[in-house]
């Protein structure tokens, strides 16, 4: 049974004369094997190198050496030690091994192998118990001679000589009880006594260095103590007053042996044993009547309480500290006791994955996992620990981070690799969950993208994403964000035109309002975007103001300084020009061909150093687009370029590339097809010549009756916004085409349609830089806003800015964002249009951040200065709302070493930490920061997700290297099913068995 290395516990069995011997390899199933004792075994003891069992026989006087590492656990010798044997002690200089004889008033000291070493040694009378300093090689032991309560000190420095220290010590302690210990280092012994005309006991310390003269005054504790126990490190004391249904907890000058004041911790009736976890962290102490085991932080003195039943006797910590066991007094019974977090199971991801980070469902059945090895997202079956159906992202796209939307609308993957966000959603009318049809939607949006980090909004709208490639914070809304302005707010009696400040918050609509031809007419209405999804109108500009007759399309000029307007009644283009983007707009001049007038000027496309405009011209036979020097006053006509030939007016839409290239053209009534679809898209590479080509035709790139167009800035994806047919009998819809072209920006590589209002007629569109489309309908006149997927918040300067994981506040007001090569965490402000965006000054390459319930705190793990930033914002007062982040505190501990990933657990007591190519995680306590826990859990730990609910305690944990997500059961304090021994753990001690 017994495996090299294998933790042991061994204690007598009182009831069955033998030794129990279990096994610990499995903590929590421990397994028991018995070996025949003498009569009455009362006591055992373990050898420095686990390798031997020592029991002390009461009935026949004997001593039983026992073999740990046989499979049988064999007794090698049994020898003749005296009357009564009661207590024994092992771990002392050369192995030696020493026993109290209770009736003989002596104790006998034998080898490792339990061949005596010399004669009996008197002591005081009545030795019961023995206490020798821990860890092996104790020089000296104390025995605890109960009738005549004094203290002996048996030298035993020399091996196979051991002697009564001289000149004769006993030392007097009044009321004595057998709760003793030893320091390590083996020079102070503590002992516990019911003290002499008082009500409480007392500790008093030995320096045994001075052949155990008392040092210094008995320190005062609770009433009767029955067990004292010392730190491993020896710098703290826990006493448990079994009369005074309490603890004593004090700390202890290693230096001096001094005893520091006790504090009084209640831990129920009638206290029996207590005992120290192997890190210091916990104390357990049980009651032996209330059949309630009491957990003590010996630091801040927190406790909590569990019941184990029965009538507990005694408990002891297993080897690892993970677990402690208790056994029952009245049936023998043992139970397991969960005492710190420890990891319970893996999920494997598959086989050659690596996993590095992940999202739990709402209710934490569910996961989803980034595998980084491949393109796909593992799915996780958290209740059964089993691996289902993954996620196939498509070539190319391997994911780093992934995130759930809380109502289960959608999901996000990064991938850095190819610049793309992938958006997860279900079957329409469906949710998200651990099978069904999933679809994958690439999102791109700029080729040096590189997004790491994703989170998602509270109220499931928006990813968030960290784009170390482009110093970005993205804003991604997978739904669209499709919305209408309605015609209250656009005011407009015929919208006719539309142009967009570039950042999407000005949008100007042009109004034909039935303007006669040739008259004075019409006007520009200025909306302004509050909000999102919430515009009101700010401004209008008439026409006596712009000189405006029928106004059509418009163009902005790059600084926004001027605004032109295609004056389609009576031929001219209006150039309105501002001081300033806040002051007022007024004329500047008119764009006129001189020679031979233009005719019913639609499409504007301006080119993007703001220096050449393109219009469009119905001019008789031919439909052209002529082009303007508008640098100057007046403007210069430089050219023509022809559309097309055409006997039938043409009113043209124009759009032209962001970088200014290419020249696009819209013509709604060529093209006549057999099911009635009409229209056409031209294109010109401006250097290339002056006549437009054929790029895109009715039906089969989704064109009908196109009547505006906008190029995206990609400079491969154009817009066509198609009015259909509304009369009778060939009625069709109208719709956005979407068109994405070939590498020659001249030939359609696909096409896909996007329906619009069927009952409207839309007439004009605009475009953001953010790639939000707005669509100016004739009909209802009002405006449709086509969300764009991404919006984009720069938060420093490529190269000098690496954005990297995201985290959103539980209210959604904040966006914080770790930023490695600035050592800042950006603050994205989420309710404010604008995205203001403040920067915190942290530790060196920030990497993982994470935000606690309630939306005010916020974790930073400074991956170059080994610690954790805390971010606060102070609570809101009344009406007030919650004030700015701020860093409140910055944690460090030896422990807190490069941290890479950061979470926190949904009653926001704990912060789990992964640290830089470790398989530990690491548990902080939130109030302090300070590690409590460090629980091995794989091979190389990444993100971390705890269960959602707060009342659960799995954390899950992607294992790179491990091919698996971890699972660690964070709970500190847990009976668990007992095991019926009969043993007394009051004897029982710790080992490993290493032959």
């Amino acid at each position: 049974m017994s495996d090299r290395n294998e933790p042991l516990l061994v204690a007598p069995d009182w009831g069955a004369d033998a030794l129990a011997v279990v096994g610990l390899t499995a903590p929590e199933h421990p397994e028991v094997r018995s070996t025949a004792a003498g009569g009455n075994p009362r006591a055992v003891a373990v050898s420095t190198d686990g390798t031997r069992a020592y029991v002390v026989n009461h009935d026949g006087g004997t001593l039983s050496v026992v073999d740990l590492t046989a499979p049988e656990h064999p007794v090698l010798r049994t020898g003749f030690v005296g009357n009564g044997p009661c207590a024994v002690v092992a771990g002392l200089v050369d192995d030696q091994v020493c026993v109290a004889a209770w009736a003989d008033g002596a104790v006998v000291v034998f080898d490792k192998e339990g061949q005596q070493q010399g004669p009996p040694l008197p002591v005081g009378s009545g030795p019961c118990a023995l206490v020798a300093a821990p860890g092996g090689g104790a020089r000296r032991v104390c025995v605890i001679d109960e009738t005549d309560a004094t203290v002996s000190v048996v030298d035993m420095n020399r091996a196979g000589a051991p002697f009564i220290a001289a000149p004769p010590v006993s030392v007097p302690v009044p009321g004595l009880t057998r709760a003793a210990a030893v320091a390590p280092g083996g020079r102070f012994a503590y002992v516990a006594s019911r003290g002499e005309g008082t009500a409480h006991g007392q500790v008093t310390v030995l320096d045994l260095d001075a052949d155990g003269a008392q040092s210094g005054d008995p320190v005062p504790v609770g009433a009767e103590p029955r067990a004292l126990a010392l730190s491993p490190a020896g710098d703290r004391l826990c006493v448990a007053n079994y009369g005074s249904a309490s603890v004593s907890v004090a700390t202890v000058d290693t230096d001096s042996g001094r005893v520091g004041t006790p504090r009084t911790v209640p831990a129920g009736p009638h206290p029996v044993a207590v005992a120290f976890a192997p890190d210091d962290g916990v104390i357990h102490v049980v009651g032996q009547t209330s059949g309630v085991l009491t957990a003590i932080r010996p630091d801040t003195l927190d406790r909590v309480a569990v019941p184990v039943e029965g009538v507990p006797a005694g408990v002891v910590f297993g080897p690892g500290g993970h677990h402690s066991y208790v056994t029952d007094q009245a049936t023998g019974r043992l139970t397991v006791v969960r005492a710190a977090p420890c990891k319970t199971g893996d999920v494997p991801a598959g086989g050659g994955s690596k996993p590095v980070n992940l999202a739990v469902s709402p209710e934490g059945t569910w996961a989803y996992v980034a595998d980084s090895a491949s393109d796909r997202v593992a799915v996780l079956d958290l209740g059964g620990l089993a691996p289902l159906d993954p996620i196939n992202l498509g070539a190319g796209h391997k994911p780093w981070d992934v995130a759930l939307a809380p109502d289960l609308g959608f999901a996000c993957a990064t991938s850095p690799d190819s610049s793309h966000l992938l958006v997860l959603t279900p079957a329409p009318g469906e949710q998200l969950g651990p099978g069904g049809d999933v679809k994958v939607t690439p999102v791109h949006w700029s080729s040096d993208a590189r997004p790491h980090g994703v989170a998602v909004t509270p109220d499931s709208r928006y990813a968030v994403t960290a784009d170390s490639g482009t110093a970005t914070v993205s804003l991604i809304d997978p739904k669209g964000g499709e919305y209408p302005i309605e015609a209250e707010v656009v005011g407009c009696q015929e919208p006719t035109g539309a142009t967009v400040s570039r950042d999407g918050r000005t949008l100007y609509v042009a109004d034909f309002a039935r303007t006669p031809e040739g008259g004075r007419g019409g006007q520009i209405a200025i909306l302004r975007r509050k909000a999102p999804g919430e515009w009101e109108r700010q401004d209008v500009i008439d026409a006596a103001t712009g000189l405006l007759s029928g106004p059509h399309e418009m163009a902005l000029s790059p600084d926004e300084l001027r605004l032109y307007v295609a004056n389609y009644q009576n031929g001219t283009v209006s150039v309105l020009t501002r001081d300033a983007v806040t002051a007022p707009w007024r004329h500047e001049m008119t764009v006129a061909k001189s020679q031979t007038p233009m005719k019913q000027p639609t499409g504007l496309a301006l080119s993007p150093d703001g220096g050449t405009l393109y219009v469009s011209n119905d001019a008789g036979r031919a439909a052209t687009v002529e082009v303007f020097n508008v640098s100057t006053n007046p403007a210069e006509h430089q050219g023509t370029i022809k559309i097309k030939t055409t006997q039938d007016p043409l009113n043209a839409g124009l759009a032209l590339s962001p970088d200014g290239r290419y020249l696009y053209a819209v013509d709604a009534r060529s093209s006549q097809s057999r099911n009635g679809a009409t229209g056409t898209v031209y294109g010109l590479q401006l250097t290339e010549g002056d006549e437009m080509r054929d790029v895109a035709t009715a039906p089969q790139w989704h064109i009908d009756r196109p009547n505006a167009l906008v190029c995206g800035r990609d400079n491969r994806t154009l817009y066509v916004v198609n009015q259909g047919r509304k009369e009778s009998p060939d009625t069709r819809e109208a719709c956005l085409a979407v068109i994405t072209l070939k590498d020659s920006r001249l030939d359609v590589e696909s096409a896909e349609s996007r329906p619009l209002d069927k009952d409207d007629l839309p007439y004009a569109a605009a475009i953001s830089d953010d790639g939000t489309l707005f669509v100016a309908n004739y009909t209802s006149r009002t405006v449709t806003v086509l969300g764009s997927k991404v919006t984009s918040v720069p938060v420093g300067r490529p190269g000098a800015s690496q954005p990297w994981d995201v985290a959103v506040t539980d209210d959604g007001a904040y966006a914080y964002v770790t930023d490695r090569t600035a050592a800042a965490l950006r603050c994205v402000c989420l309710s404010d249009p604008d995205h203001d965006t403040t920067s915190l000054d942290v530790g060196r390459d920030p990497m993982g951040v994470t935000c606690a319930p309630g939306g005010l705190r916020a974790y930073v793990a400074n991956h170059g200065d080994d610690s954790i930033s805390v971010i606060d914002r102070s609570p809101g007062n009344g009406n007030d709302a919650p004030g700015a982040p701020e860093v409140v505190a910055t944690w460090r501990h030896p422990r807190i070493t490069e941290p890479e990933s950061v979470s926190v657990s949904a009653d926001g007591a704990w912060l789990f930490v992964t640290t830089e190519n470790s398989g530990a995680l690491l548990m902080l306590d939130t109030r302090t920061g300070t590690p409590r826990f460090t629980v091995p859990a794989g091979a190389k730990l990444a993100g971390s997700a705890p269960h959602p609910h707060p009342t659960a305690h799995p954390v899950y944990l992607a294992d790179e290297a491990g091919e698996a997500v971890a699972v660690v059961d964070t709970t500190q304090l847990a009976p668990l099913d007992g095991t019926p021994l009969g043993l007394d753990v009051r004897q029982a001690v710790g080992g490993t068995a290493t032959p």
